[in-house]
């Protein structure tokens, strides 16, 4: 299926990888980290695969447990699912702490904050933090997406006392402590510093960039090292107070528990927690590029180019949401994707090749992927066009169709098979103010899209002629036969790029005199 808010990821790169090359990214991933492509020599030569794929196990039937929702006097909504088949519970929140909400010069920001909430509180070190949950066997982590923040705790059912408590107190009460920030801080520019000249990175990143400009979905998650150097203890501590509030909050508990025992539990947990002022997202007005945008990121020492193509998408209540979890299945979405077939198996000019949507409040993003070497670079660029063209002209035939919906509906009770994915897929559909109906349904729902819808969504929806394309490489390579067929194109020597821009471009220093 699909992965949104910072669960995305998991999608377009993941499991196609995994299955000989699908994406269920979830988001991805968003809005997800891909392996490193092989070496040129390897990455190019003609792969030997099956011209046929086995065809996909039936899909099967999917059965939620009960919801039993309650809203606490502060506002948290909760929500338990009751799963005894194995003595487990997963506390999963879901919190409007994403980078959305971080203030414009303070890239970076959410995932720090999410970073370090387990990093101490007011009676835990981080140490103290580390071993309680490691001595029962447990798992604690906190993230950041777009939308959203996550703190996901699981323990077994015999421990849930500490479970809740030890939720609560990183949740409620973190201190931030300035040396466990610094060493935080190390360690991410460290890793940005080694991103930024990743192809893969870049070319992703800049994409998201140049797609939303200044709304804030297009700023980059983990910030820049010039963005991080500037956060101080006193931004995470703000941050926390404005976005970590009760009545924007949604906490998942499933496993084996009762749900009044569990609602015993939040109450006495969280009953305390401080309502304040929610937070909204800005108005939302992003405008495609007049036409077909292509921006070339110079990179001299690459040996293959790294390309991305992509638009504003769909938000995730868009009726249109059912159609596009088709049409990415039949575009790029699958082993039998037309993407990868075309660019990998008949062509042999990558290893692989996908597309996702990220959907999220607002309108998330679409986006095509794929690299190849650098002698390949225009051809591969036109072949991704040639595809997004072609899902536009002719209706989809029925073996196709049905091979596209089969996958997506054979791949959504795998994330549903555990206490964790069932807790992550009801904090998303919840989140989006959906609720069980939404979830049962889905397969459904996919199973009634029709050749027409995907032809119709594909003219309305996905614009070949306004997309950003952002090709990372050795330009001089292949620059010339960019501009041979597509006219302006705008290249940017990799050192000169700042993802805090929305043009890309570090600012000139002013002329002297």
């Amino acid at each position: 299926m699909r992965a949104r808010i910072a669960l995305k990821s998991l999608c377009a790169a993941g499991l196609l990888l995994a299955l000989g090359h699908a994406g269920l990214a979830q988001a991805p991933a968003a809005k997800t980290k891909k392996a490193a492509p092989p070496a040129a020599s390897k990455a190019m030569a003609k792969p030997s695969t099956p011209a046929t794929p086995p065809p996909p196990a039936p899909a099967k039937e999917i059965r939620f447990p009960a919801f039993q929702e309650k809203t606490l006097a502060n506002g948290l909504q909760l929500v338990v699912i009751e799963q005894h088949e194995q003595p487990l519970v997963s506390l999963r929140m879901l919190l409007n702490a994403g980078k959305a909400y971080e203030p414009e010069s303070k890239a970076g920001l959410a995932n720090a904050t999410a970073g370090l909430l387990t990093k101490g509180t007011a009676t835990r070190s981080a140490q103290q933090i580390a071993q309680t949950i490691d001595f029962v066997g447990g798992h604690l982590d906190a993230n950041a997406g777009t939308e959203a923040g996550y703190v996901d705790l699981g323990v077994t059912s015999d421990q849930l006392d500490l479970g809740f408590d030890l939720l609560s107190d990183v949740v409620l009460h973190p201190t931030f402590p300035q040396d466990e920030l610094e060493r935080w801080r190390r360690q991410a520019v460290n890793g940005l510093q080694i991103n930024q000249q990743d192809a893969s990175y870049v070319a992703s990143t800049a994409t998201t960039r140049l797609i939303f400009g200044d709304y804030p979905y297009g700023r980059p998650s983990s910030g820049t090292p010039e963005s991080l150097a500037g956060l101080t203890r006193d931004d995470l501590v703000a941050f926390h107070k404005q976005h970590f509030i009760p009545n924007q909050t949604i906490l998942a508990i499933v496993g084996d528990v009762k749900p009044a025992d569990a609602f015993t539990r939040a109450e006495r947990a969280f009953g305390s927690w401080p309502k304040a002022a929610p937070s909204e997202l800005p108005r939302f007005d992003v405008k495609p590029p007049a036409r077909t945008r292509i921006v070339v990121i110079d990179k001299p020492d690459a040996v293959q180019t790294e390309i991305r193509l992509g638009q504003v998408g769909i938000a995730y209540r868009d009726p249109a949401l059912f159609a596009a979890e088709v049409y990415n299945s039949i575009l790029g979405g699958n082993a039998s994707s037309r993407l990868y077939e075309e660019i990998r198996r008949k062509r042999g000019l990558s290893y692989g090749a996908s597309s996702f949507f990220l959907e999220e409040s607002q309108p998330g993003y679409f986006e095509v992927s794929t690299f190849t070497k650098t002698d390949s670079t225009a051809d591969a660029l036109a072949l991704a066009f040639e595809v997004l063209r072609g899902l536009q002209e002719k209706p989809v035939p029925d073996s196709e169709l049905s091979f596209a919906k089969t996958y997506i509906t054979g791949a959504f009770p795998l994330e549903v098979e555990t206490a964790n994915g069932i807790a992550t897929k009801v904090l998303e559909a919840m989140h989006f103010g959906f609720g069980r109906e939404f979830l049962e349904s889905y397969n459904d729902r996919i199973s009634k899209v029709g050749a027409a819808d995907v032809k119709r969504f594909a003219e309305t929806r996905v614009h070949p002629e306004q997309m950003t394309a952002v090709l990372v490489g050795n330009a001089s390579k292949f620059a010339d036969a960019l501009k041979k067929k597509y006219g302006e194109v705008e290249v940017i020597p990799i050192a000169e790029v700042d993802f805090l821009r929305p043009d890309l471009r570090k600012p000139q220093p002013k002329a002297k005199g």
